[in-house]
């Protein structure tokens, strides 16, 4: 099976050298988790040292502060890759149609040849929404015919178990990944955990997450103290 580089240092040994191909990945979590950076990581370093064009579909963000995020971390030719067609960023308004946000993405990935992709929220887009399981399951299906590897950013519940809102996209996507906060000492640990991965071995359980200078890095778990 072929894998994609996940461009998260530590994190392809627990998906037995990567994502597969073409798979969906639902990424979800609280805010501050980390989920955004994750997403432009992933992007990023997909366009940079392996020639697979990004697209970045931002429902929330505005593009200027996401090139800016990336800024922080020295990923200072962001707009560079951009202005090569390697990667790009499109905005949506969340109370458009599942159809016309589908054709707007499709139109971009064939635009650029992407070969992966973040859609940044799925929680934002289906608020617009009365019907959530069945916009979950066409919305997510409509993505996955265009044949990218895909990232979905979805938000968890606040003091919940429950890994989405929703309820549907973790059984609908191919991988699910959880990040956690742990403020339980005077800093405040992420952790993350893979809860599944459809086709792939994976390493369960959980997994610190640090944020270093050039970005999110998987280490071996440690007890907070």
């Amino acid at each position: 099976m072929e894998r994609i580089i996940s461009g998260i240092n530590g994190l392809d040994n627990l998906v037995n050298g990567g994502f597969p191909k073409g798979h969906s990945v639902l990424l979800c979590g609280a805010p501050g988790t980390g989920k955004t950076i994750f997403g432009l990581q992933f992007l990023y370093t997909g366009a940079k040292n392996h020639n697979e064009n990004g697209l970045y579909v931002s429902i929330e963000e505005n593009p200027n502060k996401l090139k800016a995020y990336a800024k922080e971390f020295g990923w200072k030719d962001i707009e560079k890759l951009e202005n090569e067609k390697k990667l790009e960023f499109l905005r949506v308004a969340p109370n458009q149609r599942k159809f016309d946000v589908a054709e707007a993405v499709k139109q971009k990935v064939q635009d650029i040849n992407a070969k992966r992709m973040v859609i940044d929220s799925l929680s934002a887009i289906y608020l617009a929404f009365e019907d959530i399981t069945q916009f979950i399951y066409s919305f997510v299906n409509l993505i996955e015919e265009l044949g990218v590897t895909s990232i979905f950013i979805t938000d968890s519940p606040p003091g919940s178990n429950e890994l989405t809102k929703d309820g549907v996209s973790e059984f609908v996507c191919d991988g699910v990944i959880h990040l956690q906060l742990h403020d339980v000492s005077k800093a405040v640990n992420r952790t993350i955990s893979i809860k599944k991965m459809r086709g792939t071995s994976i390493i369960p359980g959980m997994n610190s997450l640090k944020f270093t200078e050039s970005g999110l890095e998987v280490e071996e778990y440690k007890a907070f103290y």
